[in-house]
């Protein structure tokens, strides 16, 4: 193999890299990305097996042949090379000469033969969408995902096909919360309605990373996700996991709304958590007629107290279970009310409330596609 390429192109593809490879695998093939010089172009290839990119680059091939190379390694030489050309030439032994100007460094290879298989990417299978969309899809859901293996069914995001609609549903858990969101794509149509997936957290990670183009496309191929963005591939195999029954906690209607101001609330939720820890992490929050009340104790750290105006409306009536009369006081989780309120984009959300121990329902007035639930915490 031997090739002259642009540095910054070249760092762009091994910069895709460095999120799928496994560094702490005991298959030191996994820490490696394949490069492979074929024609006009350089293709980067790495998996750990359930994540794979593959990217196609231009280069100047005098010498076609494949090799693979530590990626982490070799991306943090690139990180710090000047810009121009960069040749690459594979030598005995699997190792690569990277050669600028009177530069001149040898990575050690392994036999490409060794790196596993990738998915293969069918272009009709792939369906045109927006990479706005998408990045706004994987964005409000994500931080709902679990990170507790011990409940692999929520360590993705949940994705469907809403029954007789051209609509894409993704839902995330961590059971303290929920985060669900809709929006109209093609790829919907292609979705069985009874068949939803999952989509593992670090392939969300993944897709997140790569979506920067206007366009992107999508395609579900047998047990894998695709996403192409311009020459880069992304297969994500999906969790062989049966998502809980996430509508049985969804609320159908709601008996006190509260209307406030977005950002003044997510700014104060942020100078409270300054003083959180592990062990004091609850924001209590005081509704009366016109006022919401903030208040945050840490005895290891100290406390604050701030307050907010809001427009309360009663949408149906109260009963002594529900626990909703005023001055009306609930705790919750201050991270778990920071992280929708940070990606959602109105002047003011809608809290609503069906029982005081019951879950909180975030909401926009403006998209009612999207909402965020969040149980109470016992301070």
């Amino acid at each position: 193999m031997k090739l002259e390429i642009d540095k910054d192109t070249l760092f762009q593809g091994i910069g895709r890299t460095q999120g799928v490879i496994d560094r702490r695998s005991h298959t030191p093939i996994l820490a490696h990305c394949l490069l492979e010089a074929t024609a006009d172009q350089l293709k980067i290839s790495a998996t750990d097996y359930e994540i794979s990119f593959r990217g196609f680059y231009p280069a100047q091939v005098s010498e076609e042949g494949g090799m693979t190379v530590p990626a982490m390694n070799f991306f943090s030489l690139l990180k710090e090379l000047p810009e121009g050309t960069i040749s690459l030439e594979s030598t005995a032994n699997n190792s690569l000469q990277v050669l600028m100007g009177s530069m001149r460094y040898q990575f050690m290879g392994l036999s490409p033969d060794n790196f596993p298989p990738l998915p293969l990417a069918d272009e009709q299978i792939l369906q045109p969408m927006k990479s706005a969309v998408l990045k706004e899809m994987l964005e409000k859901t994500i931080f709902s995902v679990s990170l507790d293996d011990l409940q692999p069914q929520l360590t993705g995001v949940y994705a469907e096909r809403l029954p007789d609609r051209g609509h894409l549903r993704f839902v995330s858990s961590d059971g303290h919360r929920l985060s669900l969101i809709d929006r109209e794509v093609a790829i919907a149509q292609q979705l069985d309605p009874e068949k939803g997936f999952i989509i593992p957290r670090k392939g969300v990670v993944e897709m997140l990373r790569l979506l920067e183009a206007e366009d992107c496309a999508l395609g579900l191929e047998e047990k894998n996700l695709v996403l192409k963005q311009g020459e880069d591939y992304l297969f994500i195999r999906l969790l062989d996991k049966k998502f809980p029954d996430y509508r049985r906690i969804l609320p159908e209607t709601a008996k006190l709304q509260l209307t406030v101001a977005r950002k003044p609330f997510l700014e104060i939720l942020k100078r409270m958590s300054l003083l959180s820890s592990e062990r004091f992490k609850g924001v209590v929050l005081t509704v009366t007629d016109n006022l919401l009340d903030f208040r945050y104790h840490n005895p290891e750290v100290g406390g604050g107290e701030e307050r907010l105006p809001i427009a309360l409306k009663t949408l149906a009536p109260s009963d002594e279970d529900d626990g909703l009369t005023l001055p009306l006081e609930i705790s919750y989780n201050a991270r778990y009310l920071i992280e929708p309120l940070s990606v959602m984009q109105g002047e003011e959300i809608l809290m609503e409330l069906n029982a005081k121990k019951k879950p909180l329902c975030l909401r926009e007035p403006g998209d009612p596609s999207y909402l965020s639930i969040v149980m109470p915490m016992d301070l």
